[in-house]
């Protein structure tokens, strides 16, 4: 028993590089803190924290049309708005 709980350490020890390396490529396009997005359909705006998104209010749906160049008004990666082959797109 305690050489497969030693194996089983070891095993984790040697793969926690691996898994360290996955999370730090996965969150590299994530926006930065502070960042403001504004949803331009519905105008409601949210800030990101360390912690995650903060809704903080609304702006009129003419204000979110003209959001400054800073501001955010999409989070998804560049590649998400291809078109996905689907059984019902057909």
């Amino acid at each position: 028993m305690k050489s497969t709980l030693s194996a089983l350490a070891a095993g984790l020890l040697l793969m926690s590089p691996l898994v360290s390396f996955a999370q730090t490529t996965a969150t590299a396009a994530s926006p930065a803190p502070y960042s403001v997005f504004v949803d331009q359909p519905t105008g409601f705006t949210f800030v990101k924290m360390p912690s995650g998104w903060k809704f903080v209010g609304a702006v009129s749906q003419e204000d979110a049309r003209h959001v400054p160049a800073s501001v955010l008004t999409s989070v998804l990666p560049a590649d998400s708005a291809r078109a996905i082959d689907t059984a019902s797109a057909r």
